[in-house]
């Protein structure tokens, strides 16, 4: 599968300036973004482009090569090297989520949808873009918490349903991975303690405001299961174990639960649980009423 970016160095005081030519190319293709880029090391052009219609990505990536075979002084730099990854800083190009994009768009907008492109990084986030002719460029930043959409043209009066529906759709895809693992985990800890459960929040890497889709392989999702009262913390995760394990395996996930008493949290009684509280995200799924804020309870309580 080809890569849709690419990184080439070159001497500005050498012979032709090329970046001004591929600028040049920039506007004859559809999807295609060419930026300078400056580092330590010299002066490189950094090129991304549409992933998706296929034939266009093939065509851009044809063109860049023979851009490449006409002018010499850009020297292609391999994604293994340091300038490449410093350019890039850990995006890719993503076809599985254009493609999604591309489905929730081109079901609404038919034709109009000319191109999509769309990176993930290291952690998980997406950063997408597509164009709709008398729309224009659409922007797309897609967590599982918080993923928005930014038009870049008038969004016209007619076009506002297809728009909200292309949206809430790649939404959906975007947050359906973890959301499904927690609304399935939050059911059945809400089955096995009924009125003994006080909530569920995800803590750790995946309640950072930075946190993508998925993050890497080797990335717990924690999670703090409430509870208004219990004997042993110990006795507590031999109950719920077969459930957290069971989904871990269902979703091929790594799920870590930890049990704490609602009491010990509104006293905020460890600097383990203030410190995961202070950020932590509910989870509202069923039977989640939600435990009250700390700072409701007085200078006492906090």
């Amino acid at each position: 599968m080809t890569n849709m970016q690419r990184l080439s160095g070159y001497d500005p005081e050498q012979g032709e300036n090329p970046y001004p030519l591929l600028k040049n190319l920039e506007l004859s293709v559809e999807g295609l973004e060419v930026s300078n880029h400056v580092s330590e090391s010299g002066w490189f052009v950094r090129m991304v482009w549409a992933d998706w219609p296929d034939m266009l990505s093939r065509l851009t990536a044809d063109k860049l090569e023979q851009f490449h075979r006409e002018h010499r002084q850009l020297e292609p730099v391999s994604e293994a090297a340091d300038e490449w990854k410093g350019a890039f800083r850990g995006w890719r190009a993503d076809p599985v989520s254009a493609n999604a994009i591309a489905d929730a768009f081109s079901r609404r907008f038919g034709t109009r949808l000319r191109w999509v492109e769309s990176e993930k990084d290291l952690r998980g986030r997406i950063a997408g873009r597509c164009f709709v002719h008398k729309l224009g460029r659409i922007s797309l930043d897609l967590s599982w918490r918080n993923p928005i959409a930014l038009p870049l043209g008038n969004l016209d009066e007619s076009d506002k349903p297809a728009f909200y529906g292309s949206v809430r759709e790649v939404f959906h895809w975007a947050q359906r991975r973890i959301k499904s693992v927690l609304d399935a985990l939050c059911r059945r800890l809400k089955e096995l303690y009924g009125e003994r459960f006080r909530g569920l929040y995800v803590f750790g890497s995946y309640a950072r405001p930075d946190a993508g889709m998925e993050l890497p392989e080797d990335s717990d999702l924690d999670v703090a299961l409430v509870l208004c009262d219990f004997a042993s913390v110990y006795e507590e995760i031999d109950r719920f174990g077969k459930i957290s394990s069971g989904v871990s395996l269902e979703h091929g996930l790594t799920i870590s639960v930890i049990p704490i008493r609602e009491s010990d949290y509104l006293e905020g009684k460890t600097n383990f649980i203030r410190v995961i509280s202070e950020d932590w995200v509910p989870v509202n799924g069923p039977g989640s009423s939600g435990l009250p804020a700390k700072s409701s309870l007085g200078p006492e309580g906090r």
